[in-house]
């Protein structure tokens, strides 16, 4: 999660990248935005600074770690989960936790250190984000639209929130007419979105629409 603003933005996404895709997407598609979308769902640029340091190194999906394959320091994950439990009450220390699981490929572990977070401080929209992108890399994918829109929900301007829902619509629950939907919605707030490949937005829309 490196630099929390880390406008913390969309991370992962299937074995094709999103990363990921269908027959509903053609081959130029899945290679826009596919290609661009797995472990980096929070990274997409959409007008707007990242929401997390590692996330502007998008990881190419067939590089990515199985789930228990981890690079975490044994030592500092056992400090870090040592100080939340310790201080239980402290949303600041879950969310040091979920960020440290969130960088080390520990999503389970990062989902649970969030939801508590929230369940402590629900009004974090980033840390709202942060789970989405770890929803997906667990494959919950419905949960995972549900902290997106949830983001979107408490920050009307948050095109990043946005811009993952559509991804998984389209990716992981197959459903191109909603992704389409939230796009044109990120669109309202910033007709200059684009894509980590530089394409815009607008266009991909277009392009979807076409097929």
């Amino acid at each position: 999660m490196g630099i929390h603003e880390k406008e913390r933005e969309l991370s992962e996404i299937k074995e094709q990248y999103v990363k990921k895709s269908s027959c509903v997407l053609f081959v130029l598609l899945a290679l826009l935005v596919g290609a661009f979308v797995g472990n980096t769902i929070t990274m997409l640029y959409i007008g707007q600074q990242q929401e997390r340091a590692n996330l502007s190194q998008p990881v190419p999906p067939q590089q990515q770690s199985a789930p228990d394959q981890h690079d975490a320091d044994p030592v500092a994950l056992a400090n870090i989960e040592r100080e939340a439990m310790d201080d239980p009450t402290n949303a600041a220390k879950w969310v040091a936790l979920g960020n440290f699981c969130f960088d080390h490929n520990l999503p389970a572990k990062a989902v649970t250190a969030y939801e508590r977070a929230l369940e402590l401080s629900p009004m974090q929209v980033n840390v709202w984000s942060d789970l989405g992108v770890m929803y997906r890399r667990t494959k919950q994918f419905k949960k995972s639209v549900d902290a997106f829109a949830h983001a979107a929900s408490l920050d009307k301007a948050h095109v990043t929130s946005r811009f993952n829902m559509g991804i998984i619509y389209l990716h992981d629950l197959n459903d191109p007419a909603s992704a389409l939907k939230i796009w044109k919605e990120v669109l309202s707030i910033d007709p200059n979105a684009k894509t980590p490949s530089g394409q815009s937005l607008a266009d991909l829309v277009k392009d979807l629409e076409n097929k």
